[in-house]
Parts: structure tokens; C-alpha cells; sequence
């Protein structure tokens, strides 16, 4: 099951690499009309289609990315009758029980019911909410990053992580939702971050495509900086492998990276441009 996990890494991965072939950047993490790169998640306005409803023709899925008519939102009606139900299995761990749609509430108060999955994409060192534009990934709000940004080098920075369906590495009583989704980050939603310390902090329409690395300090609460499986907060990456979560790096490559790992280089990995050097990993 594992194997499987990390085929379907490299599947996204060489569609990562024949999308970037094409059109000469990576696909921005989801767009958004009409914002600048640091207003917050509560000025996007669709249409939201997320990194990897872009690479569909590249994962030979063309009719359902042909069906979905891009010209209106992503949650518009017609588009969410065609992928509500739409369960792709290359884009689900089997080692995670995750129901294959989960449903969210959108900024009009409409449930929408979204196809799962295990796999999201890097923004970065960043708060996916109120600066969702403004990564240091791969993937973030109307994001153009292309092989030449990642100067710290394609083998050295990571692009795509797992995440569960549920959070509980610490201790709650009930497990943290963290559903991901491979279609769309629709406008308006916002979910519980899963932070004990601040339970009425919620997370936007980021949170079901896109991860980070950890995020600055922001309204008197101190930066995030946790490895993976460590913290239930929704943002971050997770799995149901023992000891760690499988990353895709930029050259297309897989690792399993533990959940051991220093923070400062897991960081690292996260980010295209800083500069550090990393050691062992």
C-alpha cells in the first residue's frame, strides 16, 4: 500500500513535469480573479480550480476535464454535478480509510460535496488564509513558479505531501477534519484549523489542496513549526504510514520523510528560495 502511495506521487509528478512542458511554469495552487498577492482567503472569488484539477489531461483523465465547462466557477451547479461524485483513485492513499467525497459549506451557505483526496500541494513557509497569495512553494493563489525559481534546486524541494482525512496526534477527543480535495479551493469556506490553543481559529478554501511547512507568528500566536504526523492543525501534512508521510519533490522523485526530521530542514524542503544547505534528511 505504501508502493501505491508512492506510485501515485510519481504519477502526479510526471504530470507536474509534462504541464510545466507545455505551458512553462507549474499550475498556480488554485485561482482567483480579481485579488492582489497578499489580500486574504475572504477576497477570492472564484473560480478556484486547484493545481491538480490543471494536470487532469496529463493523468489522462481529458473527459473529465473537458466535461467541466472552466468558463464558470469551479462551484458552479453544472461543474459540481459532473465532479461531486467524480472518485479518482490515483489521488487516494489506500493506507487512509478517507470517505471518497466529504462535504463542505461554501460562502453563499450551499453544501458542496467534493471528491477526496491524500494528496496536496506546497505553499510554503505561509499563512494559507489570510496570505494564501503570497508563498514560498510551489503551489499558492494564482501562483506562476517555474523550474528556474526553485533555485535551491528541483532535488531539494518538495512540491506534493500526504494528508489524512482525520488529525488526532495530539491529545483531543475528537479527530480533526482534514479532508482534502484535487478539484477545487471554493470561495467562501472555512473550516476549524484543529489548533487546541485556539479553537475558534478556522482555516480558508486553501486548506482542502494546499499544505505548508509551517507559518509566521500572527495575532499574538507564536509560529507553527511542526513535522509531519505531529500536530492536528488541518494545514499540515499527515498519513497512516508508521513513522513518517511520503513527499513528491520537484525533479519527480518520492521520499518518505520522517516525522523525526528536523524542522528546520523539513522547512527547508518547503520553501524554493531560501538558501540554506541541507544536511541529511
Amino acid at each position: 500500500r505504501r508502493t501505491q502511495c508512492k506510485n501515485n506521487l510519481k504519477q502526479i509528478g510526471l504530470a507536474l513535469h509534462n504541464y510545466h512542458d507545455i505551458f512553462n511554469t507549474f499550475p498556480p495552487g488554485y485561482t482567483s480573479r480579481n485579488v492582489t498577492a497578499s489580500q486574504p482567503a475572504s477576497a477570492d472569488a472564484g473560480p478556484g480550480y486547484a493545481w491538480s484539477f490543471a494536470i487532469m489531461p496529463q493523468i489522462e483523465q481529458s473527459n473529465l476535464s473537458n466535461s467541466v465547462n472552466t468558463l464558470l466557477d469551479a462551484s458552479n451547479p453544472a461543474n459540481m454535478s459532473i465532479v461531486s461524485r467524480q472518485v479518482l483513485t490515483s489521488f487516494l492513499c489506500p493506507t487512509d480509510p478517507a470517505p471518497e467525497t466529504f462535504d463542505v459549506v461554501d460562502g453563499n451557505g450551499t453544501t458542496q460535496s467534493l471528491p477526496s483526496s491524500n494528496y496536496v500541494g506546497i505553499v510554503g513557509y505561509a499563512n494559507i488564509t489570510s496570505q494564501p497569495g503570497m508563498g514560498t512553494g510551489i503551489f499558492f493563489r494564482n501562483s506562476r513558479v517555474r523550474f528556474r525559481d526553485i533555485t535551491d534546486g528541483t532535488a531539494n524541494t518538495i512540491c506534493v505531501g500526504e494528508r489524512k482525512a482525520e488529525h488526532k496526534f495530539m491529545g483531543v477527543s475528537t479527530p480533526v477534519k482534514a479532508n482534502s480535495t484535487w478539484y477545487a479551493a471554493i470561495p467562501g469556506v472555512m473550516r476549524p484549523a484543529g489548533m487546541m490553543t485556539m479553537p475558534m481559529m478556522q482555516e480558508g478554501p486553501g486548506s482542502m489542496i494546499l499544505g505548508h511547512v509551517g507559518q509566521p507568528p500572527m495575532m499574538g500566536m507564536p509560529a507553527m513549526q511542526r513535522t509531519p504526523n505531529t500536530t492536528n492543525h488541518i494545514v499540515h501534512f499527515s498519513s497512516s504510514h508508521v513513522g513518517g508521510v511520503q513527499f513528491l519533490l520537484c525533479d519527480g522523485s518520492t521520499h518518505f520523510i520522517s516525522e523525526n526530521i528536523d524542522y528546520g530542514t523539513f522547512r527547508s524542503l518547503g520553501e524554493r528560495a531560501d538558501g540554506n544547505v541541507l544536511g541529511e534528511w
